[in-house]
């Protein structure tokens, strides 16, 4: 890996990388922040960032809202999730 880059595990990606990447508009993202769905933090430039796990985050959003779930209930759902639960399984 080059020098001064950050592997994605360990990236802090901006609103537009995440709005990008995940097919939504940045005010969907911060609507979604609005309604804890998602959460960021600000740098020393107050700019928001996330964690690379948010992409994920807002697949399940988008994947339940298509099924007519609403964004209560998804949130009720996602709250349950340990932190920095993954979906990820070993396999045997």
């Amino acid at each position: 890996m080059p020098a001064g880059q950050k592997k994605l595990t360990e990236a802090n990606l901006t609103v537009g990388y995440v709005a990008k990447r995940s097919g939504v508009k940045v005010s969907t993202l911060h609507f979604y922040e609005t309604k804890f769905l998602i959460k960021s933090w600000r740098n020393n430039g107050n700019q928001r960032r996330y964690k690379p796990d948010v992409l994920r985050r807002v697949a399940v959003i988008k994947a339940a809202q298509a099924m007519g779930i609403t964004l209560d209930e998804i949130k009720n759902t996602l709250a349950t999730n340990p932190p920095k639960h993954t979906q990820h399984t070993k396999q045997p």
